[in-house]
């Protein structure tokens, strides 16, 4: 599903299985709404918003099992909404936000079992970083496969004012999950406030 200049878009019920690319793809668009939808076994990006998309909704969605990741925010992604969504068993990052991906509220979805991080906050300098997201009542657990050291959270780059509070991050055993936050050394201003954090082999937070 591939959506281009568009606006007011409402995509709901539909499962893209075994594509040779991005599952669901909206690129120079606003209000656009994904909902009740499935991205599984693609080759590359589950959901991938991008390309001065404001104002997306994403709910009650299933990203699994793809190539790439379960959820990448693109370019300038702002002011979206991405709730009560399953992203699990992806081949990178559950949830990858960059450039200029500002404004955005992640809540009650649960990322599990990717390979690599589960969200991760790519390595941009402070004019294009994803400053001002909010993560609130997400589960975030298992992340990293073997040989592949992965974090709950982590938050590199020049980053700022990033929210991470009242969410269950952990590791029951599964996966590859050394800890909670990793802060890289350029980022500023996290806040983390009332996260029940558990199981980890290492640190539950970091700032190296």
């Amino acid at each position: 599903v591939y959506i281009h200049k568009s606006r007011n878009v409402l995509v709901e019920g539909v499962a893209v299985r075994h594509f040779n690319g991005d599952s669901f793809s909206w690129q120079i668009t606003e209000n656009i709404t994904m909902r009740n939808c499935e991205a599984a076994d693609g080759s590359n990006l589950g959901f991938h918003p991008g390309t001065g998309s404001d104002h997306s909704i994403v709910e009650n969605c299933r990203s699994h099992d793809n190539g790439g990741d379960g959820i990448f925010l693109c370019w300038r992604v702002q002011n979206g909404i991405f709730r009560n969504n399953e992203v699990y068993s992806n081949g990178q990052y559950g949830i990858s936000i960059g450039h200029k991906d500002t404004d955005n509220v992640f809540e009650n979805n649960r990322v599990y079992e990717n390979k690599n991080h589960g969200v991760y906050f790519r390595d941009e300098n402070e004019e294009n970083a994803g400053h001002r997201n909010r993560f609130t009542g997400n589960i975030v657990e298992n992340n990293g496969a073997p040989g592949q050291k992965a974090w709950g959270f982590y938050i590199d780059g020049r980053t700022h004012d990033i929210a991470i509070e009242g969410n269950t991050i952990r590791s029951t055993g599964k996966g590859n999950q050394a800890g909670a936050i990793y802060i890289g050394v350029k980022a500023s201003r996290i806040s983390e406030k009332n996260n029940t954090i558990s199981g980890h082999p290492g640190v539950g937070k970091a700032n190296p």
